[in-house]
Order: C-alpha cells, then sequence, then structure tokens
C-alpha cells in the first residue's frame, strides 16, 4: 500500500486534533487578560491542557499497548470534546482554564503515534512520521492564520466550538477509515535489563529534548501575543500578519531536516540545528526588547517557527527507534508526558517570569538554557542503528533469533514473523537458516 495513503487517515486524526489545540493558542493569552487574568492565570489558559496530559498521557499509551488502539484514541477526543465545550461556553477564567484542563485529559498524541508506528516498517517510519509532521504543521500554519481571523470576528468562543467539531470529524475518521490495530504476540522475554526501556539513556535525553522543545515552544506562545498588543499595538486579529509568513517559512524548513535526518542518518546535527534556531530567536527577542525594535522581534518570530518546525518530522521518528515494539507505545507515552510537562511548565513560567523579569532577561536565561542542551546532546545522544525489516511466515524456531548477533527485535503479527535486524552484522538468509 502507498505509504501516504496507509498513514493519511492517523496524521489527519492527528492534524485536527492539533489545529483544535493549536487554533486558541495566537489569542488565548489576549482573551484570557481580557477575562481579568493574572500573569500565573494566563500561563494556565495558554498551557493547562499540558497538565492533564502529564497525568494522562503515559496511562493512555499503557492501554494503547494492550487493547485496540482506535477505542482508546476515540475515548480521548470524546475527552477532548467535553473539554472544548466547556471552554465555549463560559466567561469565567477559572471554567476556562478547566475546560483547557480536560481538553489535555485526553491525551491520545502517543497512541497515534504508535499505531502509525506499528502499521508501517521500520525503514518508512522516518517518512510516517515525517508525514505525519507535516500534517500538524499544516494544521499549525492554518491555525495561525484563522485562529486571530476568526477570533477576532467572531470570538474566541468559536474557536473552542470548532476545536470540538474537529474531534467530532477525527472520530467518524477513526472508524471509518482507520483499520483495527493487529493483535501483536511478543516471544521474548520483556524483563531482561537490555531491553527495558526505562534503562535507555538515549531515551532519557530524547524525553529532556522533547521537555525543553514544548517548553520553549510554550514560552514563545505566552510572550509574542503580548509583546505585539502591549509594546507594540497590535490587535488581536492583526496577529495573523506575523504567524502566517513565519509557519510557511517553517514548514519549508521541515523537508530538508527530514531528508537530511532519514537519508544520511544526521538525527544529532539536526536536532541541534533546531536549538540553535531557538537560541537564536530569544537572543534577538533579548535585543528587541532592549532597542524597542519591531523588526528584531519580528525576526526573531521567524526564526522560533523555524526552530520549531525542524525537529517537528523526526523527533518522534528518533523516540520511537530505540525502544523495542513491545514498548513503543508505553515509550513514546513517557517521552510525549515529558513534552507537555514542557508544555506547562514554559507557559506557566514565561507569564510569571515575563511580568518579573521582563522580555530581555528571560530570553537570555532560555539562550543559556539551549546551549546547555546543545551540550548534553553532543555529549550523550547515540543515533540509533539503521535496521531494516524482514517479515517471514509464522513458523520456525523462533527462539534462535536470541541468539543471533545483528537482531534488534522480532515479534508475531497476526500470521506474520517481523524480524528487525541490522543489515551491517546479519543477512536475511542467515536469519532464515536460523528458524529452521
Amino acid at each position: 500500500m502507498n505509504l501516504f495513503k496507509q498513514t493519511f487517515p492517523l496524521t489527519l486524526i492527528s492534524a485536527l486534533r492539533f489545529f483544535g489545540l493549536f487554533v486558541v493558542m495566537p489569542v488565548i493569552s489576549v482573551y484570557a487578560l481580557s477575562l481579568g487574568a493574572t500573569p500565573l492565570m494566563v500561563g494556565l489558559a495558554v498551557g493547562g491542557y499540558a497538565l492533564t496530559q502529564i497525568i494522562f498521557q503515559s496511562p493512555f499509551g499503557i492501554l494503547g499497548d494492550r487493547f485496540d488502539k482506535r477505542i482508546i484514541i476515540a475515548i480521548g477526543l470524546v475527552i477532548f470534546i467535553l473539554g472544548s465545550l466547556l471552554c465555549a461556553y463560559t466567561n469565567n477564567i477559572y471554567i476556562l482554564i478547566i475546560g483547557r484542563m480536560l481538553q489535555g485529559a485526553g491525551a491520545v498524541a502517543s497512541v497515534i503515534s504508535a499505531l502509525i508506528a506499528q502499521s508501517v516498517q521500520e525503514e518508512s517510519r522516518t517518512k510516517a512520521m515525517a508525514i505525519m509532521g507535516g500534517g500538524i504543521s499544516v494544521s499549525f500554519l492554518l491555525s495561525m492564520l484563522l485562529g486571530p481571523l476568526i477570533g477576532g470576528a467572531y470570538g474566541v468562543k468559536v474557536l473552542f466550538l470548532i476545536s470540538a467539531l474537529c474531534a467530532l470529524f477525527s472520530i467518524i475518521i477513526l472508524f471509518f477509515k482507520v483499520p483495527k490495530s493487529p493483535k501483536i504476540t511478543y516471544s521474548y522475554p520483556l524483563n531482561s535489563p537490555q531491553k527495558n526501556y526505562l534503562k535507555d539513556k538515549n531515551l532519557w535525553l530524547m524525553n529532556l529534548s522533547s521537555f525543553l522543545q514544548k517548553a520553549l515552544m510554550n514560552l514563545g506562545f505566552v510572550i509574542i501575543p503580548i509583546v505585539l498588543f502591549q509594546d507594540f499595538a497590535y490587535s488581536g486579529n492583526e496577529l495573523w500578519k506575523f504567524y502566517a509568513p513565519a509557519g510557511i517559512l517553517g514548514i519549508l524548513a521541515m523537508a530538508p531536516s527530514s531528508i537530511l535526518a532519514e537519508k544520511y542518518s544526521y538525527y544529532k546535527a539536526v536536532m541541534i540545528a533546531g536549538i540553535i534556531a531557538f537560541g537564536i530567536c530569544f537572543v534577538l527577542f533579548a535585543l528587541a526588547d532592549y532597542q524597542q525594535s519591531l523588526w528584531l522581534f519580528v525576526l526573531g518570530i521567524l526564526v522560533f517557527f523555524v526552530g520549531f518546525n525542524i525537529h517537528e518530522p523526526i523527533m518522534q521518528s528518533l523516540a520511537s527507534k530505540y525502544p523495542l515494539a513491545s514498548q513503543r507505545s508505553s515509550a513514546l507515552g513517557l517521552f510525549t508526558t515529558c513534552g507537555f510537562i514542557g508544555s506547562f511548565v514554559g507557559a506557566v513560567l514565561a507569564g510569571i517570569l515575563y511580568h518579573k523579569i521582563g522580555l530581555f532577561y528571560l530570553s537570555l536565561l532560555t539562550g543559556i538554557m539551549a546551549l546547555i542542551w546543545i551540550i548534553l546532546l553532543i555529549m550523550i545522544l547515540q543515533s540509533p542503528i539503521q535496521t531494516k525489516t524482514l517479515f517471514l511466515p509464522r513458523n520456525g524456531n523462533i527462539q534462535n533469533l536470541a541468539t543471533l548477533q545483528g537482531i534488534k527485535d522480532y515479534y508475531l503479527t497476526q500470521d506474520t514473523l517481523s524480524i528487525s535486524y541490522d543489515s551491517q552484522q546479519i543477512t536475511p538468509e542467515k536469519i532464515k537458516e536460523a528458524l529452521k
């Protein structure tokens, strides 16, 4: 089956779900201020959804490993709808924050990612993740365009109703276009130390990277509209003039980053490039605040979107390459949980620190954080082994695979034995011989 057609339904579900979250992001901080929010409440209104994502992401990931992933995703989407409706029908800042938290309780991003990873071959996973990342980035661009326009013309409440409709449409796609996830049987011990994803330092560094990326992203989404509104006198329905070109530039950065990571295995270099972009962005923000320069601040916004989109096609794919298939949903659940911890911390601290120390010192602090992040990646992160997947009939002495050098993973899917192996260490012929 064509890879795009194979991944498109889940990509569309993921994109619609993220569109429902993103469409309010350009205007919600200004909207929260209009409801009498304190700096802390502004941060909670922007990042409150991430708090419940922190709580529920890993449980949903674990359930995704044990039950039909479609059912788990549907439950999460229903919860998201309820939270969107609560936000749409309130003028109370506290109820708005509760609704945002309920939106986040439908924490199924890792289950969607795991289902995509499970549906394609190992060597096609980066492409599949890039397709999903591209869908999310397109939804991100559309939300940056439509959020300020619709919010300015019809009010923020309409944006939350649109969020609910996106989730409802996603449920329809889920049951009519996404096949039931196959039952996978694992035939190796899962408790051996070398196969425990919780002891993999590469995964923990990816978890930290997920935290920092989302923290910096949400920090930007809090301060960018506030600075444009308070310092440069731009209204909410004018914000699309800044977000649209920045979003387009960010999407253009996705293709080369994906090619360099997938085709040439420059995962670490691409990760570092994205962090450098984040660092430059906040240096520009600091200079813009010092000189009260609009053009420097706008240039910072452009670089900010480039940094975010450089990471988007590869981070989930890279994280999915380290754990075994049996633990992938759980590992991605922890990875995504760390990202939402970052979203919550970044949004809340942005509101507080912007009020307390100002944009200049806040930007310098984030630049130092980006530098430390780069050093950790250089010192610790190892690029994953490039593997291929061999599909064989479900027969033979499967336990012999555990004794072969170069076998990364193997599992049974219905009537098929799937074997992930390092082609530099072992050949398909040797694998077939061992199964006789």
